[in-house]
């Protein structure tokens, strides 16, 4: 039977009951409860399920069989015994080049996790978020998680879960003598993610949701924020009769808990669009995640340097995203032996110089050839350099790199070529 969520198995089964003949409803039919888009099961929440025949018109439904979890465990199960019950939070600080950080890691049945790593040495913002899919490793136990910032983090599960051992980029012991150990807290704790995301957008019926590529997991979004920009970009770049057509866009976006939309139901985790980046009509999620995924090869992440990255998306002082004129794709290229810029910005040669120092990043001494191109080349080219100017912070996911000013707002994203 396929897996379906716990509201609707029900109903689901009524409808193999209908299908079946008299004789065929003796067996044994099985099914696997989901949570409603990712809302988190309180620990004395109650799972029932109810097998009714409906097949005789115009006669009561009659109950067959009834089961009922309590409480309901259903998805806890499942969870790998070196992690313990499910979900849960993890935190500790943890040493580093740039000071002491604290970790937080949070996990979900549904093989998601959330990771936040706030720099205790750095003036706000000091904060960086994450989510992703999680796997233990076969044959070793180890805890994989891969996020959609850069390569994969690996931790080492301990005493059943009670605590989780930070690991190498190899995913191999790190010998020293300060702490490498997050403790599980006593109750979930989930953080709220902050972050840049990429999502296949869905808009019908005045309803709007996405299926995050991180994660794969699917959530409403809410109308506040910068809703109308993300809004306004979807209508106008959706085909002709194509009305709910999944479409990726990129945001900047507040994971958070938002009343749901229909009655009697819990809070919801939604997602809240801070700022709107740009909408990539055609295109779709990387790759579709999930544990065999992350156990496959996948190419190589790019780096920041040496990579040709391609603009995107360019917002404007009052955070609108131009569109840029047709000609030549405005570029960017860190050399990866010498601090040295160049590129083109739709029209001329741009070359400069940078200072890059952990996620700070700014440019400097940027000069262009003086090529004349069409006044609205030459406008957007003259916008694009302003906005290398103000560059103050970058971050990567997965092939987009994003380019933010000091208040952490996105000014330009770029991609990498497949």
């Amino acid at each position: 039977m396929t897996p379906l969520r716990s509201d609707a198995l029900a109903a689901a089964t009524v409808l193999v009951a209908v299908a079946l003949p008299l004789p065929a409803l003796a067996g044994l039919i099985t099914g696997t409860p989901r949570y409603r888009q990712g809302i988190v099961v309180p620990p004395d929440a109650v799972f029932e399920a109810v097998l009714i025949d409906g097949a005789i018109a115009d006669a009561p439904a009659r109950e067959l069989g009834r089961v009922r979890l309590q409480p309901a465990d259903a998805g806890r199960s499942a969870t790998p015994a070196p992690l313990g019950p499910l979900p849960a939070s993890w935190r500790g600080d943890l040493p580093g080049v740039s000071g002491t950080t604290r970790w937080q890691v949070d996990l979900a049945a549904d093989g998601s996790f959330q990771l936040r790593r706030t720099f205790l040495a750095r003036p706000v913002p000091n904060r960086v978020d994450d989510i992703g899919r999680w796997r233990i490793e076969p044959g070793s136990d180890r805890l994989e998680l891969r996020g959609g910032r850069e390569a994969p983090l690996f931790l080492q599960p301990l005493d059943g879960g009670a605590a989780l051992r930070r690991l190498d980029p190899q995913g191999r012991p790190i010998r020293s003598r300060h702490n490498d150990r997050l403790r599980r807290l006593a109750a979930f704790a989930p953080i709220e993610p902050r972050l840049p995301l990429q999502g296949m957008l869905r808009y019908l019926a005045d309803a709007a949701s996405i299926r995050l590529c991180a994660t794969g997991a699917r959530l409403p979004v809410a109308k506040e924020g910068d809703f109308p920009s993300l809004e306004s970009a979807y209508l106008g770049a959706l085909p002709p009769g194509a009305a709910g057509q999944p479409m990726l866009v990129n945001l900047e976006g507040l994971i958070t808990w938002r009343p749901s939309a229909e009655a009697g139901r819990p809070p919801q985790r939604t997602l809240v669009v801070e700022r709107f980046v740009g909408v990539l009509p055609g295109q779709g999620c990387a790759r579709a995640p999930g544990l065999a995924a992350a156990a496959r090869p996948v190419s190589p992440s790019p780096s920041l340097r040496g990579t040709l990255w391609k603009l995107q998306a360019l917002q404007d002082g009052g955070g609108a995203v131009l569109s840029e004129p047709a000609g030549r794709p405005a570029e960017l290229l860190l050399a990866d032996d010498q601090d040295r810029v160049s590129g083109t910005g739709g029209c001329n040669r741009l070359i400069g110089g940078f200072r890059l120092a952990g996620g700070q990043l700014s440019f400097s001494q940027l000069a262009s050839t003086q090529m004349a191109c069409s006044p609205a080349v030459m406008a957007f080219e003259r916008r694009y350099v302003e906005a290398l100017g103000r560059v103050r912070r970058w971050s990567l996911e997965k092939r987009n790199l994003l380019l933010q000013d000091g208040q952490g707002r996105t000014l330009l994203l770029f991609s990498a070529p497949a």
